[in-house]
């Protein structure tokens, strides 16, 4: 099924582009779609997860607009046409 990934910051510095279309297994989940971007891209691997193979605490993985972590994490099931973005968490400034 086809299903579409946006990448923002330093993952779509790592991959070189902000959206991808590709092609994953029917019912994949969040964590397995990732992970066929992430075998194709290996750069985006550590910044996707972390050395126990869980997605990184501090990136906000959406589905369709909605976080994951509101759902069921990376367990989260996929649809035909579901948009998979990835944010990582932004921290500093000036007070």
């Amino acid at each position: 099924m086809s299903v579409q990934f946006e990448l923002y910051g330093t993952l779509r510095d790592a991959v070189g582009e902000r959206r991808l279309a590709r092609e994953v297994p029917a019912a994949a989940t969040v964590e397995v779609a990732l992970r066929e971007v992430t075998d194709e891209y290996p750069p985006l691997g550590s910044l996707v997860f972390d050395g126990d193979g869980r997605l990184r605490p501090h990136l906000n993985v959406l589905v369709n607009g909605e976080n994951v972590r509101d759902l069921a994490g990376g367990k989260t099931r996929l649809s035909a046409g579901d948009t998979v973005g990835a944010v990582p968490s932004v921290a500093g400034g000036r007070a």
